[in-house]
């Protein structure tokens, strides 16, 4: 443990157990001073966020601190009862959630969202005081803060606005600690930065000492001072970012390390794929514009993905990828031009497509949290999709269900956990279990790998890239990630404003961007090599 002179958070020796005395966090001790930012990262499952849920006085449904000690600008939370830990909280130490269109309440304006974070804690005050307080905490995460702006309901918010209305929440009581619970997840490159920049500044600004829970370790690298490695609940090494990141001691860093791509790496050069023909299973798109209404997000949009091909769609957040992705699997139907499938035409809506169309075409949603049926089981929703599409007795779904939780690394007995009682990255590899499991040719993939630790990340990276070449599996992959795309992708599209704006061989694009937009692009993507040099 590292000897902060006068911590603002100090944990000595946290261990927490679930039901059965299993320890799920292990002699765990660290120290955070004022205004220094702790990234802590590690695969799913190693403790990260039961660690970050500990300095919020909170265990899980089953879990509990069994020993050390937690302490707060000099508060032991050990020492207080029901009341002073729910006073605690906002008061002394905030949270940032990884999912702010989740976390906030959809039928509350944002104004009074943020607001009434304030009318708990230990420090009450007028409403006239609120309001000032709310608009200045807008002002410093760059946010309007005009009565208009007050005035929206989440949904009218862009992504990266969400995720700066909850560090405008987590700040508005100016709390002493702050705890971030993967802020970034799933924006786009430019907001990315821009968010962890507006992280940092206001943490060093105001002297808050930040808990930075993360599996992105170009994120950490940009971000934090110090960095403290987690695997299996215990502390395998910790100290200075750049000491950790650049000579690494426990195996298991060098291990996360050299799993992360990084955007400055050049890609290898791929194995060829095998020769699947030239038009069964090609997908066709041609002249598709469209949007919602009387808004067009989509212009004249054409291109082709080929048997075994990866085609990655890059841009930012409201470029119009989600939306082209949507119309592809029939999910969208207000579009205009033509997509076949196989030479045969595609129905702008999914239930108008064969049996055959609908199993060999599967798309992956962006959110593990929203994805998956809350009322089945992990097996109940995976057989459902097996069911619509492939069909077979209660033998050959079991044996399917059993077959596809182990390609994406997931034990059998997690067959019958409720979505509640996973992870996010173990909702996410349920949510490409259930696309995998109809044997499918073509996967729209939607962020993915946004939800998954970089171990994860590689082994899926490896099956579906194993799975291009041995089967002919094609895939649309939709993704802000450029240092995924540049490892794995064969072919780029850049998406602005709804067109294309560049479009080639990854290692063409990427290497030597040639439209401003692309070069801005990356210029923002995070790297860990970059990050570290500018140290």
């Amino acid at each position: 443990m590292s000897s902060i002179q006068d911590p603002v958070v100090r944990v000595e020796n946290l261990r927490v157990e679930i039901d059965g005395g299993v320890a799920i966090v292990n002699d765990v001790s660290f120290e955070i001073a004022a205004g220094e930012l702790l990234g802590v990262v590690g695969q799913s499952g190693s403790g990260k966020t039961t660690v970050g849920m500990a300095l919020l006085g909170y265990a899980r449904d089953g879990a509990r601190v069994t020993e050390g000690r937690v302490e707060i600008a000099g508060v032991e939370l050990g020492s207080l009862d029901g009341v002073g830990v729910r006073e605690m909280r906002g008061s002394l130490v905030s949270y940032v959630p990884q999912d702010p269109r989740a976390s906030l309440n959809p039928t509350v304006r944002i104004g009074d969202q943020i607001a009434e974070v304030m009318e708990f804690g230990t420090r009450r005050r007028p409403k006239s005081e609120r309001i000032a307080a709310v608009r200045r905490a807008l002002a410093e995460t760059g946010l309007p803060m005009d009565d208009q702006f007050l005035a929206r309901f989440p949904h009218q918010l862009s992504g990266g606005q969400l995720q700066r209305v909850g560090i405008a929440m987590a700040l508005v009581t100016e709390p002493p600690v702050v705890v971030l619970d993967e802020p970034t997840t799933g924006l786009d490159v430019k907001t990315q930065r821009r968010v962890l920049r507006l992280v940092r500044r206001l943490c060093k600004e105001h002297g808050i000492a930040a808990l930075y829970v993360t599996h992105d370790l170009a994120a950490v690298a940009e971000l934090a001072d110090r960095v403290l490695v987690l695997h299996d609940g215990e502390v395998v090494e910790q100290g200075e970012l750049k000491t950790v990141f650049e000579a690494p001691v426990a195996e298991y860093t060098k291990r996360l390390l050299a799993a992360s791509p990084d955007v400055a790496a050049r890609r290898p050069h791929p194995v060829p794929a095998q020769d699947f023909g030239t038009t069964r299973g090609v997908l066709r798109v041609r002249n598709v514009s469209g949007g919602f209404r009387r808004n067009t997000v989509l212009r004249d949009i054409s291109f082709d993905v080929l048997p075994g091909e990866c085609v990655a769609l890059v841009g930012e957040s409201g470029s119009g990828k989600s939306t082209l992705s949507r119309i592809l699997i029939g999910l969208h139907r207000e579009y205009r031009g033509e997509i076949s499938w196989c030479d045969e035409p595609l129905a702008s809506k999914a239930s108008r497509r064969s049996r055959a169309q609908r199993r060999e075409l599967q798309y992956i949603f962006q959110s593990p949290f929203t994805a998956l049926n809350p009322r089945k089981t992990v097996r109940g929703s995976i057989e459902f999709a097996y069911d619509l599409t492939v069909g077979g007795n209660a033998k050959a779904r079991k044996r399917a269900v059993d077959e596809v939780l182990s390609k994406v690394q997931l034990p059998a007995s997690l067959a019958e956990e409720m979505p509640h009682t996973l992870s996010g990255g173990e909702r996410q590899r349920v949510a490409i279990a259930r696309a995998l499991v109809t044997e499918p040719r073509l996967l729209i993939c939607d962020e993915v790998t946004s939800a998954l630790d970089v171990l994860v990340q590689a082994s899926l990276i490896n099956l579906l890239d194993e799975l291009r070449k041995s089967e002919g599996l094609s895939m649309v992959f939709v993704t802000h990630d450029l240092a995924l795309v540049r490892s794995f992708a064969d072919r780029v599209i850049v998406l602005n404003g709804g067109t294309i704006v560049e479009e080639g061989p990854t290692e063409a694009v990427l290497g030597a961007p040639q439209h401003p937009y692309t070069v801005s692009l990356m210029e923002n993507t995070l790297s860990i090599s970059g990050a570290l040099a500018a140290r």
